[in-house]
């Protein structure tokens, strides 16, 4: 996905998608795709050289993850790991030539 805050609310409106199929609260699925907004925006601005990132959205028994991968050697040193209210984890991974964030929200399973 190329840097374009169109992408990334496109982006949040799968997530919000995706949300709402796993039956989660509303206020939870308005949480979660800003969220993903949130994390896009700032994949944007992490790395310079970064002109477009790779997002994964996928749906599991009891969570949704998010995955946005982006080229860039950038030292993860001073980087902290951004606080995105609206999922339950974030995982940060500084590869050797790219950079990753997960998003994780969980969510009970609908019986």
């Amino acid at each position: 996905m190329d840097a374009d805050d169109r992408l990334a609310a496109a982006a949040g409106g799968a997530a919000r998608y995706m949300a709402d199929s796993a039956g989660m609260e509303n206020s939870e699925i308005l949480g979660l795709q800003a969220a993903v907004v949130t994390a896009c925006k700032f994949c944007f601005k992490c790395h310079s050289s970064a002109t477009n990132c790779d997002i994964s959205l996928q749906r599991l028994t009891d969570r949704i993850e998010i995955e946005l991968m982006f080229a860039g050697k950038e030292s993860p040193e001073g980087k902290a790991k951004p606080s995105i209210p609206g999922v339950d984890e974030i995982v940060c991974e500084f590869l050797e030539n790219s950079s990753k964030m997960r998003l994780i929200k969980m969510f009970v399973p609908a019986a």
